[in-house]
């Protein structure tokens, strides 16, 4: 299997970024257990957030969706979702998924990765 990788970008008005900052981290922490999970980190722009989600296979993406589940409400009210690009080839089992979210489906031109993220 393929891994999964895309980018989302999210509106947080200023009001909402301390709020939204701490929920990130909850998120974050959250995740920390994830074993599929690659790469899942934020970074600000002014309103803009992007964050960038990378797991080993479909399997692994559709855990950590169940992981974060329950701060999908809270996130909903903090951000406004701009868009999410996916990176890498989306299976047809995750394809419906991605759409769903109104998400735009890239067509992968390559990539390589080296070293590990800190901790």
């Amino acid at each position: 299997m393929a891994d999964v990788a895309f980018l989302v970008i999210l509106k947080v008005s200023q009001a909402n970024q301390v709020a939204f900052d701490v929920l990130a981290q909850k998120m974050l922490d959250a995740s920390r257990v994830d074993d599929g999970l690659l790469i899942y980190e934020f970074a600000r722009t002014g309103e803009t957030v992007y964050g960038y989600e990378r797991y080993t296979d479909d399997a692994a993406h559709e855990r950590h969706q169940a992981l974060i589940e329950p701060f999908l409400p809270e996130l909903m009210e903090l951000a406004e979702f701009e868009k999410i690009v996916t990176l890498t080839d989306v299976s047809e089992s995750s394809r419906p998924g991605f759409e769903a979210m109104g998400a735009e489906i890239g067509t992968p031109i390559g990539g390589i990765a080296q070293g590990r993220l800190g901790d």
